[in-house]
């Protein structure tokens, strides 16, 4: 499971569904911030096999399975659905969102600075 933050927010992503990490130049992907309406920005892409990358400021990967807590149906819409639950770590939830999804989500979302 890769751990991210996209400034102060957090986000988790199934590592299996990660084709490769990048930095940002060369990549036209969409900031993660723009999900919570903050400005665009990112030090790392997170790309997907069907070639979809999103854009978060910091990753960690965590190697222990975690169980995934199921999301309320409200925020899977709200999400577009790419919401997939929640996880703990470290002692705080996480919201796992599938990758690709939830790049379409955020190219269909305008933030603030976006």
């Amino acid at each position: 499971m890769l751990l991210c933050h996209a400034g102060p927010h957090r986000l988790a992503f199934q590592a299996h569904e990660v084709a490769s990490i990048a930095s940002p130049s060369g990549h036209a992907a969409a900031s993660a911030r723009r999900a919570f309406h903050e400005t665009d920005g990112a030090s790392r892409v997170l790309v997907s096999a069907s070639g979809g990358a999103v854009g978060v400021d910091t990753l960690e990967i965590d190697a222990e399975p975690r169980p995934v807590l199921p999301a309320p149906p409200v925020t899977v819409r709200a999400s577009g659905g790419s919401l997939r639950g929640f996880v703990l770590a470290r002692g705080l939830l996480w919201p796992l969102v599938g990758l690709a999804d939830f790049e379409r989500f955020l190219r269909g979302h305008s933030g603030e600075g976006a």
